[in-house]
């Protein structure tokens, strides 16, 4: 005799995977989950959903979006050539923001050990506003000074 197919509701898998069933839906609405079925009126899905929805998490958790998470998804396979440059762009992505948070580390340990009574008072932090104004303005030549 052959054996069913295991089949969940949308509350069987939102408790398998710790996922609220509006959740699910907005998965489904992102095109990254798709039910199965129907019975009675309420959603099925197949057991490897489960899995689905424990890869979305972690490409979420490595911080993908969603429009992201569905591109590489819907590339099928790491053969496919847009794989590569959809990892690539990640990865760029996930650098820039690591050298961000270590220049901000930066700052608040300089700002905890200065010696100055007033952080405006501090030549690191004068010089690193002037940097920062800098930046923000291109416009902004050394003869406006």
């Amino acid at each position: 005799m052959a054996s069913e197919r295991e089949v969940l509701t949308i509350g069987e898998l939102g408790r398998r995977t710790g996922l609220a069933s509006s959740a699910l839906r907005y998965y489904e609405r992102a095109g990254l989950l798709a039910p199965e079925g129907r019975v009675r009126g309420r959603r099925t899905y197949d057991a490897a959903s489960a899995e689905r929805i424990a890869l979305i998490r972690l490409f979420q958790d490595a911080g993908f979006t969603l429009a992201e998470i569905r591109a590489v998804i819907a590339t099928g396979s790491r053969r496919h050539p847009s794989w590569k440059l959809l990892m690539e762009a990640k990865l760029a992505e996930l650098k820039a923001s690591i050298a961000r948070a270590q220049r901000a580390k930066g700052m608040i340990e300089h700002a905890l050990a200065c010696r100055h009574r007033e952080l405006s008072a501090c030549p690191s932090f004068r010089a690193a506003l002037q940097a920062r104004l800098t930046r923000s303005n291109p416009r902004r030549s050394s003869t406006d000074i």
